[in-house]
């Protein structure tokens, strides 16, 4: 039985057309192109060829350009007002209290950046805790290491737990480790990846009841 949820927090819990994470993206190229001292196309271009494999591209800017500050990094990146992209979710407020199980937040952003996004959506008491890109050291999904040490700290075995996020190379070492993995897919792009789908956060109710774990 699922005992469980993790929940991703950007473009799970919000829909990716909201438009925030365009947003990030944006100021994360800014960011690049200023930390390396190219162009915006240019930082653009190798984020998306050259930071895949560390997983993030802090973790790529650390490990590999010296960035010394990833304080700034984080703070640059993360809009401090969410009002324009998404407002509070009373249905997903409700669908959350009426689940039985234990509920975490692990997210690649900051802990105050979740903390925005929960107390907008209205659903900042739903979760017992948020596991943050600092928990581990700046070394977040999908390192296999951020996975144990949250179940470790969570107390449950990865088989009891079911991992949910927009991102399939962050849900796939999740399920090597033994653990379940559910696909939020918003655009329906992501069919091929091999995982259980749900469009959007508010449908997860239908799919426990589906695998008989609403009880």
């Amino acid at each position: 039985m699922i005992e469980c949820i993790l929940f991703d927090l950007d473009n799970t819990l919000y829909p990716k057309s909201s438009g925030l994470d365009k947003e990030v993206n944006r100021r994360m190229t800014e960011f690049t192109a200023g930390c390396l001292g190219i162009s915006r196309e240019e930082a653009q271009r190798r984020r998306e060829t050259e930071a895949i494999p560390y997983g993030t591209t802090l973790k790529w800017l650390t490990g590999t350009h010296n960035l010394s500050d990833p304080e700034g990094f984080l703070e640059a990146v993360h809009p401090p007002n969410l009002e324009d992209y998404f407002a509070p979710d009373p249905p997903l407020r409700e669908m959350l209290r009426g689940l039985p199980h234990h509920r975490a937040i692990l997210t690649n952003s900051p802990a105050e950046h979740a903390q925005r996004v929960l107390r907008r959506l209205g659903i900042e008491d739903q979760f017992s805790r948020i596991f943050d890109i600092r928990y581990n050291g700046f070394q977040g999904k999908p390192s296999p290491l951020t996975y144990t040490k949250v179940l470790q700290d969570l107390g449950f075995e990865a088989a009891q737990v079911l991992f949910i996020d927009d991102m399939p190379r962050y849900l796939f070492p999740f399920r090597g480790l033994g653990g379940r993995a559910l696909l939020v897919d918003e655009a329906g792009t992501c069919a091929q990846a091999g995982l259980p789908v749900i469009r959007k956060i508010t449908e997860l109710k239908d799919y426990l009841q589906t695998l008989g774990e609403m009880r």
